[in-house]
C-alpha cells in the first residue's frame, strides 16, 4: 500500500446465520450516514417548481397509460393501435385531468393554491 492509497472505512459483516449479517464499522464512517445536501433554490420559486414538477408527473403517467393501451390494442387485433387510437389517446389524456380536449391538462391548471 502506497502513501497515496487511503482507507476510507473498514466494515465487517457479523452473523450467526449463513445469510446476511449486521454491518459493523470498525474504522471511518458508514456511507449511509451522510448529511443530505441542502437544495439550492430561491424560496420564491418553490410554488412554480411544485406546479411544473406535478405537471411533469401527470404527463409521465399519461404517457405510460397511452403506451400500455397502445401495446394492448396491438396484441388484441391487427393494426389495433390505429383502430383504437382515439379511445386510447382520450383515456390517457384523462390521466392529465384535461379529457383530451383543448390544451391537455390545462383545465386542472392552478398557479396558486
Amino acid at each position: 500500500m502506497s502513501s497515496k492509497d487511503k482507507v476510507k472505512s473498514i466494515t465487517v459483516l457479523q452473523s450467526e446465520d449463513d445469510f446476511g449479517g449486521a454491518p459493523e464499522v470498525l474504522y471511518g464512517s458508514s456511507p449511509g450516514k451522510r448529511k443530505k445536501k441542502k437544495k439550492k433554490q430561491a424560496r420564491a420559486l418553490r410554488p412554480t417548481e411544485k406546479m411544473v414538477f406535478s405537471m411533469a408527473k401527470r404527463y409521465d403517467k399519461a404517457t405510460k397509460e397511452y403506451r400500455d393501451r397502445h401495446e394492448r390494442s396491438n396484441r388484441k387485433k391487427k393494426n389495433g393501435w390505429i383502430k383504437d387510437f382515439a379511445k386510447n389517446y382520450n383515456k390517457a389524456m384523462n390521466k392529465l385531468g384535461g379529457g383530451g380536449i383543448g390544451l391537455p391538462g390545462m383545465s386542472s391548471f392552478k398557479l396558486f393554491e
